[in-house]
């Protein structure tokens, strides 16, 4: 289900870096209306549906809690910038040894751009949802590596192992969140 943009979005200011051909979306920039110049990069597990078009559930989370705490700008990646509204699309592209395709070839060196122009950098994948443990933590720590410099963010609460910040789909926006220092445990 597609969702539409909120008001408070600059909807035909979106941008988006993409292969559609391959399934990939690697970025995607969302220019708020607020009275600031702070921009953030919130990095999620894999791309659902949302577009430069048409938003989704989880989209419209972040963008609403991003305007709440005055971001004019938010930039969205993911550990995999492989379409699929099911993450067990990415964890077949995995056990079939295609996690290449699944991270996406321009993926590391967009979310490195983007890390160097963004005031904050929030992580929000979720836990492992897909059963490939050793490959998704491995995937964390090469993106955790990518993001040095910046202290990561999480919102809301974080798993007890401290691996799985909480995914932005299931922050309780309605209520007054915080963000938090994120270090992984590695």
């Amino acid at each position: 289900m597609a969702f539409l943009y909120k008001d408070y979005v600059k909807k035909e200011e979106i941008q988006i870096q993409a292969d559609l051909s391959k399934n990939l979306r690697y970025l995607l920039e969302v220019p708020l209306i607020n009275n600031s110049n702070k921009s953030v990069l919130v990095i999620m597990k894999n791309p659902s549906l949302a577009d430069q078009y048409e938003s989704d559930r989880t989209i419209n989370n972040v963008l609403k809690f991003c305007h709440s705490n005055q971001y004019s700008k938010v930039y969205i990646m993911n550990l995999y910038s492989y379409y699929s509204t099911d993450s067990n699309g990415i964890a077949n592209l995995i056990k079939n040894g295609q996690e290449t395709l699944a991270v996406g070839r321009e993926n590391d060196g967009i979310l490195q751009q983007t890390t160097e122009k963004v005031n904050d950098v929030i992580v929000a994948w979720g836990g492992n949802t897909f059963g490939c443990t050793d490959k998704y933590k491995q995937r964390i720590k090469q993106v955790t590596r990518i993001i040095d410099g910046k202290t990561p963010h999480y919102v809301e609460d974080i798993s007890k192992c401290r691996w799985y910040p909480k995914h932005a789909q299931v922050w309780s926006v309605n209520q007054d969140i915080e963000m938090y220092s994120w270090r992984p445990p590695f």
